[in-house]
């Protein structure tokens, strides 16, 4: 591992999301017209998440700044979960950068009148058009999942001058694994602690951290930690290195969405060139990310945990060669870590899983 002295993301990769101390003062800010109360705006609860209280607001109907919709989606949580939407804001300043689609956080903070955090991003409208253009928005996702696996990821300035804090944009002679702050998995802590070893890293800090919590928990007997020790410590033989090369050759890690199951994952309907949501085009975004940079068959692998990808998808994405022999017999291991997740958050319903898969590679 690597101690490097980068700072939050947020701050060195990103700071155009302006932060602010009050709601009803970021959403004036976002509007061309002033409202007194919190009880002027429209808001219409939104379901599908366990973590953040998640609404639709409409702000009057007046006309709007340019780059912002009349309508504004909101997260909010507790004053203590604010690091969850501040890591949400960094995710997807990440994903943006790299010409991937995904949606755009407008701005965050603290309202500690209120005691609540909050995260203000625009407006993604599912799309419910033909079965035709459904199947290419499924295309157009495997693309934008393909985007952000192929870009340069970021990696951590490693030595100890003035400007360590500052992302290194020259090709390095050491590709690391992690990020440059832990962030969340779901509502659990995601270590992700700068690694040169990709099969190090995925074992202590994807298998190890969610194996150790599920056992203190007495989640697991220690039958099962022990086969899931053995899976650790012949990862090097289980998984392959990075499909992608550098200038030099090097086997290169990609950047991550990291929580890529189906509800985090949507199809938008695409405006026209009035900003009118008639069109017939339906475009793939990335959202609710859980970055850090690692092997992109991580994601592919989520993406087949709980379904809801279509074969159009996958067989778009293989186009793009990101994915080599044998994915199939991985996807459990890669899985594991949310599997172990899982039934660290929810219980027992996800005992059976954890333990098939211990028993298939560390039996």
């Amino acid at each position: 591992m690597v101690n490097s002295t980068s700072t939050n993301f947020y701050d060195t990769y990103d700071s155009t999301t302006p932060c602010f101390d009050s709601l009803l003062e970021t959403v004036n800010s976002l509007s061309d017209s002033s409202i007194d109360s919190l009880d002027d705006i429209d808001w219409q609860p939104v379901s599908g998440g366990d973590i953040n209280e998640a609404s639709l607001l409409t702000i009057g109907n007046s006309e709007r700044k340019k780059h912002i919709s009349q309508q504004i989606f909101l997260k909010q949580n507790t004053i203590e979960k604010a690091p969850v939407l501040e890591a949400e804001v960094a995710g997807l300043a990440a994903i943006y950068a790299t010409g991937a689609r995904t949606c755009q956080p407008l701005a965050f903070g603290v309202d500690n009148e209120r005691a609540r955090s909050f995260l203000l991003l625009s407006v993604i409208h599912s799309y419910k058009g033909s079965a035709t253009s459904m199947t290419e928005g499924w295309q157009d996702l495997a693309l934008q999942l393909a985007t952000l696996h192929q870009a340069i990821a970021p990696q951590p300035k490693t030595n100890q001058s003035d400007n360590s804090d500052k992302l290194d944009n020259n090709q390095p002679s050491q590709w690391y694994a992690g990020w440059f702050d832990d962030n969340f998995i779901g509502s659990s802590p995601q270590r992700n602690s700068w690694t040169a070893d990709w099969h190090e890293f995925f074992a202590s800090q994807r298998l190890g951290v969610q194996l150790q919590m599920a056992f203190d928990r007495q989640r697991i007997d220690s039958q099962t930690l022990q086969q899931i020790e053995r899976i650790q410590h012949k990862l090097e033989q289980l998984l392959p290195n990075y499909p992608l090369t550098d200038d030099a050759e090097q086997p290169r890690p990609s950047l991550l969405h990291g929580d890529l199951w189906a509800g985090n994952a949507m199809l938008g309907q695409a405006a026209d060139n009035n900003n009118n949501r008639n069109s017939t085009k339906a475009l793939g975004y990335l959202i609710d990310p859980a970055v850090y940079v690692g092997h992109p068959e991580t994601d592919l692998a989520m993406t087949q945990m709980f379904g809801g990808f279509t074969s159009a998808f996958y067989d778009a994405y293989l186009e793009y060669g990101l994915m080599e022999n044998g994915f199939s017999d991985r996807v459990d291991i890669y899985n594991l870590y949310h599997y172990l997740n899982h039934l660290n958050l929810f219980g027992s319903g996800y005992l059976s899983a954890v333990q098939r898969i211990a028993q298939r590679f560390g039996g």
